[in-house]
């Protein structure tokens, strides 16, 4: 399950939280309100002392659960292990804001910090992609729900910026049969890649190896119709000439065969 460890974890800091409670300045901590409590523990955050500040807000969570100020207590609590940069522990932190306190002004940023935290997650290309895809879902949610919200432009940068690496990934996947000669595996995914990545910066090197892969496997039509393409809409790619060049071979190609085929057939009879 994604937050087993999560939840073994906090089981020993919340032990933590409890002898920090009542240690050191425990009396004085003791005898503070809810909106003291959290002006305390507001200042651990602003100094930076973020592992402090994740005891004391989770304290808050505990002793005034049922204060208005825990909300905000959940949130700086979540921004905490986020500035840890432990964005596992973030990311259920933001979303028990988000189920629990969905009224709250915290739940729309909780729920774009949430995409952020599977963003800061994400590997590199060549590994696997669980959060990559984990955040584009969330910066979608959020753009269809909060169309009109400051940061979902943001979101949206990111995720063109994710998309652009779950494309090099598949067209590296492409690119490894086609080295190989397995021509047939390799035109399965650059068929994927031009359907799902086709406005990314891979797409005209696709487009061009999907040419030639059908030229390869002798499917002339469908290589014509891809190099036309190629040209039309990538006119500067580098292998421009050598895509005209086929485009003339492959014309006179099929020209030629559809004016023998009434021939052939006659020689037949």
């Amino acid at each position: 399950m994604m937050f087993k460890g999560v939840w073994k974890s906090t089981f020993y800091f919340l032990i933590l939280v409890f002898f920090a409670a009542c240690g050191g300045n425990g009396m004085k901590k003791k005898e503070m309100n809810a909106d003291a409590y959290f002006e305390y523990a507001k200042a651990k955050f602003d100094k930076g002392d973020y592992l402090d500040a994740i005891t004391e807000f989770t304290v808050i969570t505990l002793r005034f659960s049922n204060d208005p100020v825990v909300d905000d207590a959940q949130y700086y609590l979540a921004e905490s292990h986020f500035k840890q940069k432990e964005y596992l522990i973030a990311v259920s932190e933001y979303q028990k804001l988000i189920n629990d306190y969905p009224q709250s002004t915290y739940a729309v940023l909780a729920q774009f910090k949430t995409g952020l935290s599977y963003y800061n997650m994400s590997s590199r290309p060549e590994l696997d992609q669980e959060y990559t895809k984990k955040a584009i879902r969330s910066f979608q949610t959020f753009a269809e729900e909060h169309p009109e919200h400051e940061l979902t432009a943001n979101g949206e940068e990111l995720i063109q910026k994710m998309r652009g690496k779950l494309a090099k990934k598949l067209y590296t996947n492409a690119t490894t049969y086609r080295k190989m000669g397995e021509n047939e595996a390799a035109l399965v995914y650059f068929d994927i890649f031009l359907e799902k990545y086709y406005d990314t910066t891979f797409a005209p090197d696709a487009y061009y190896w999907k040419s030639e892969i059908l030229y390869k496997l002798k499917r002339y039509e469908e290589s014509l119709n891809y190099f036309t393409i190629l040209v039309e809409k990538f006119p500067e790619h580098g292998n421009i000439d050598k895509a005209k060049e086929r485009i003339g071979k492959l014309s006179m190609m099929i020209k030629s065969a559809q004016t023998d085929a009434p021939v052939d057939e006659a020689n037949n009879n």
